[in-house]
């Protein structure tokens, strides 16, 4: 019976190296016949990435900065003008009515704190993280970030905005904001100016100071 047995054990063993050597068998960590756990996907929203970790500070290219001061306002705008869309069932929570936060990449508290990280220095980000006070915007109900409140309307007699980068200093930067202020015929009446610095900190470059101008 044993001798019987012996050809059809090698040519199974036969088969799974060839198996192993064509790159088709199950990925480490996962049963054969299994699919592949997926990996943590990036958060929507046009390039919300997490950026590069730098080791020192590096001259910045005026465009590359101007990318990050708009990805800055994309995620600024989740907690100032729009917050991120909820779905599912309503949890009632400090008599505020919670929702799961409904987007891509984005499903716990750490997961949005890592997410503003990319652009926004640690104490502008838990500042961003406390809005609501005691019944905050976002909170961890149960290991899931849920949000709750609504958006509002943009600022009445803004206008046209443009924004430059200047040189504050030896390796500092800032994005120069220029708002037109607009009278009630819809003409440009006057003008406004804001300034956000942009600094290294940490290893990465990020805003210290930020808000919206609209």
């Amino acid at each position: 019976m044993r001798k019987r047995l012996a050809a059809p054990l090698f040519a199974a063993l036969a088969a799974w190296v060839l198996l192993l050597a064509s790159g088709c068998a199950a990925p480490a960590g996962n049963a054969p016949g299994r699919p592949a756990v997926p990996g943590p996907r990036p958060p929507e929203g046009g390039g919300l990435r997490s950026s590069r970790v730098e080791s020192e500070a590096r001259p910045l290219s005026d465009e590359e900065i101007l990318d990050a001061y708009s990805r800055a306002e994309t995620l600024y705008a989740w907690f100032d003008l729009e917050p991120l869309p909820g779905a599912g069932p309503a949890v009632i929570t400090d008599g505020a009515l919670y929702r799961q936060v409904d987007r891509e990449g984005i499903q716990t508290m750490e997961d949005l704190r890592t997410c503003l990280r990319t652009v926004f220095s640690q104490d502008l980000t838990e500042r961003l993280l406390d809005t609501g006070g005691d019944v905050p915007l976002y909170r961890d109900i149960e290991g899931v970030l849920c949000v709750t409140g609504s958006g509002r309307d943009r600022l009445p007699g803004k206008g046209g905005v443009q924004s430059q980068v200047e040189r504050t200093g030896e390796g500092n930067y800032a994005v120069s904001v220029t708002v037109d202020l607009l009278d009630e015929d819809g003409a440009v009446a006057g003008l406004e100016y804001w300034s956000f610095p942009y600094e290294f900190e940490e290893d990465r470059w990020v805003f210290t100071e930020f808000r919206l101008v609209y």
